[in-house]
């Protein structure tokens, strides 16, 4: 599941697969109507630990309980990297995702991982950005931008980021695969 925030922490953009997962409309999930969906015991780490990684403007792990649209919660773990201006460095806001997973074996607590989440780092071994990381970043600016300039191109940015979305989990897995391989 794929989301958006603006520079002070306001959800701008849920994708579809989030919308289906917790019944949650794009208007429910937007500004900070996202936390509705989260666990009302988790819900303060949750919520305290993507504001502190708002005002740090730094990446972050989330782990915490999930409602999906049946009322059942499940354990999600919530990722996002910062978003900067491609050529003046602005925070614009953060690009995340959100999985759910159900190990019995793990022990799971609520918890909140601030400068935890590099994704190019972490799954790639690589020190900088790929060249899908930093055209995420463009539309995250474009996405930000056309929500109060051009509504009219709004959805073919929602397009272009879900087909950055699926190129960089593509990328991700190839490495993965290959470190496996080693």
């Amino acid at each position: 599941m794929l989301w958006v925030a603006d520079r002070d922490g306001f959800c701008t953009y849920v994708s579809e697969e989030w919308r289906a997962f917790t019944g949650q409309t794009l208007g429910e999930a937007s500004d900070r109507g996202w936390a509705d969906a989260v666990h009302p015991d988790d819900r303060n780490v949750v919520v305290m630990g993507f504001l502190e990684a708002c005002r740090c403007q730094t990446e972050f792990i989330l782990h915490y309980r999930l409602r999906r649209h049946d009322g059942i919660y499940v354990w999600a773990l919530g990722a996002a990297s910062p978003s900067f201006t491609p050529l003046t460095h602005d925070f614009l806001g953060f690009l995340g995702t959100v999985s759910c997973y159900d190990d019995p074996n793990i022990p799971l607590t609520a918890k909140a991982e601030l400068g935890s989440f590099k994704p190019w780092q972490a799954s790639l071994g690589a020190s900088s950005p790929t060249k899908l990381d930093i055209i995420a970043d463009y539309l995250i600016h474009a996405k930000i931008l056309s929500e109060h300039h051009a509504p009219a191109v709004a959805d073919a940015i929602e397009r272009a980021l879900n087909e950055a979305k699926t190129a960089q989990k593509a990328q991700i897995d190839a490495a993965n695969a290959s470190l496996k391989k080693q």
